[in-house]
């Protein structure tokens, strides 16, 4: 009986843990110091797989998520801030973000939430 209510207690304790939040389109736009995005990291998940992005058109994606911190450029992608660790250092030594990658009409071919580790 004891090993099945410290089973149970764990389960519990790890499911109460998990940070992840629906995608809130006013949520994900809130901007704390420094241009971060607090909010972003809880939703990505949900907004990478729960919120049709591909075959969205630019202006559908600016309105869905704001205006990008990497604008369209001649690669054709743009990026939204997820997650930025400095260290102790002016420079970054990790990033998160999505990317979105559009076609010649300006429609969503496909997205990836990249990282990047100094």
């Amino acid at each position: 009986m004891t090993k099945y209510f410290i089973s149970a207690l764990f389960a519990v304790t790890l499911y109460s843990c998990q940070t992840q939040k629906k995608f809130d389109k006013e949520k994900w736009a809130e901007v704390a110091d420094l241009m971060t995005f607090p909010n972003r990291k809880s939703m990505v998940d949900d907004l990478s797989k729960n919120i049709p992005l591909k075959g969205k058109s630019y202006q559908d994606i600016v309105s869905l998520l704001g205006q990008p911190q990497h604008s369209l450029d001649s690669t054709m992608n743009i990026g939204y801030k997820i997650d930025e660790d400095y260290g102790s250092d002016i420079d970054p030594i990790y990033t998160q973000t999505l990317l979105l990658h559009f076609d010649q009409d300006s429609t969503v071919k496909s997205f990836e939430v990249k990282e990047w580790k100094k």
